[in-house]
């Protein structure tokens, strides 16, 4: 078996063209793509240039009204592209070749790095080696290849098939030790929330990720992206956006952008982070990754009120609420330990169904200081297509009530 943990960058590859504010078609079939050459290669006149430009300016306006406009915001790692992969998947949204090869290094990438995350709680935690000699030569290895490779490549997701099928046979012997299991089995004791998955179909020559090595791997999202999807022969169009700290600037510009046409907006939260932190690069402040999720829809909430129209809804996600249970349920994490706001004296930190009603409390602090909005929270798994397509459908429902409702209103008055 295998790990598939997050690395650090590399370029999200969906397969529509990044954000651009005229919401351009695919390539080539714009009203310029070949707007010189008529039918047979007869070269058109100005005029009839014009009219086209017109007609597709008409095309995209008809197809604007159409549209249900779904914003997803959310913090780095909350999942927010691992929930996009999932509809796609629902919706029988095929992932083209060079999607699917893409994928190929960033899958090689975070198998590299998730046995590597292994060995450091290995080691965190004390845990021996089964057999340390192979072990020891198999860790050995592995650095030498990075070392040879260049770790800004592992971290980059630029590992060759050739450079991972030289990896595989130490990656194996690793993962066959008992020490190297145990961590496996106790790894979200320490932070981080890998996913493994079988080695032995990706250490194969020409491997080819499947959907469920796709939905698994990860990968952050360094842009904004759309993606259009059809439910009942109505568009949808799902607008992505990354979650890292330099990304979060484009929050407001595309609630701006697209003020007045949004009919929802999805943020993530990503639950199971609420032992996780990270030293902030600027200040060396220790930041708790939950907290910091809150933090974010605060300030977008009270600082950027204006962009909020009152027919939008806002649709809370809790998400890896697997691993959120996992924690709480199985290996008995404390969670008061992490949040202040938690009263012990009359709740159980180590209660499921408590800790999932203070966050829930925790959120409405957020959304009540807020203007009014239709506010729906639901706890998800992205992972989970079953959870998804169930979560997605009262989001699907909850979205077209409200446009229908809104044209409603437009057509009365």
């Amino acid at each position: 078996m295998s790990l598939l943990c997050p690395c650090t960058s590399g370029r999200s590859s969906q397969r529509d063209a990044k954000y651009s504010l005229n919401s351009a078609g695919p390539s080539g079939s714009g009203a310029t793509g070949g707007a010189n050459a008529g039918r047979g290669g007869r070269k058109l006149t100005p005029k009839q240039i014009s009219d086209q430009i017109d007609e597709q300016i008409k095309q995209d306006k008809r197809r604007r009204r159409q549209e249900r406009r779904i914003l997803l915001l959310g913090t780095a790692a909350s999942g927010k592209s691992t929930f996009l992969r999932s509809l796609r998947i629902i919706h029988k949204d095929q992932f083209d070749e060079r999607e699917v090869r893409s994928f190929q290094a960033v899958i090689y990438a975070n198998v590299w790095r998730g046995i590597m995350k292994l060995l450091f709680i290995k080691k965190q935690l004390g845990i021996k080696w089964e057999s340390s000699k192979p072990g020891i030569a198999a860790v050995k290895s592995m650095l030498a290849l990075e070392s040879e490779i260049g770790q800004v490549n592992v971290v980059s997701c630029n590992i060759t098939e050739d450079q991972f099928l030289r990896a595989a046979p130490h990656i194996r012997t690793l993962w066959c030790d008992s020490g190297v299991r145990e961590s496996f089995e106790r790894r979200h004791s320490v932070q981080g929330d890998e996913e493994f998955r079988d080695l032995d179909s990706i250490a194969m020559p020409g491997y080819r990720p499947t959907e469920a090595h796709i939905l698994h791997s990860r990968r952050f999202t360094d842009s904004v992206f759309e993606k259009p999807l059809m439910y009942n022969g109505i568009p949808l169009l799902i607008i992505d956006i990354g979650g890292h700290t330099n990304e979060r600037r484009k929050w407001a510009k595309t609630l701006r952008v697209f003020r007045g046409e949004l009919q929802s907006v999805i943020y993530i939260i990503a639950c199971s982070t609420f032992n996780e932190f990270y030293t902030k690069p600027a200040t060396g402040e220790l930041i708790n990754k939950l907290d910091e999720s809150f933090d974010c829809l605060r300030h977008l909430l009270e600082i950027k009120t204006e962009l909020f129209t009152p027919d939008m809804s806002l649709i809370v996600f809790f998400n890896k609420d697997d691993l959120f249970s996992y924690k709480i349920e199985t290996l008995r994490v404390n969670y008061a330990q992490y949040d202040t706001s938690f009263d012990s004296q009359r709740y159980d930190p180590t209660n499921l169904g408590h800790v999932r009603e203070h966050l829930l409390r925790r959120l409405n602090v957020v959304l009540n200081a807020s203007l009014q909005l239709k506010k729906y929270t639901h706890f998800t798994t992205s992972i989970d297509l079953s959870n998804v397509r169930r979560v997605f459908k009262d989001v699907q429902d909850t979205v077209m009530h409200n446009f229908i409702r809104r044209r409603c209103q437009l057509e009365f008055f």
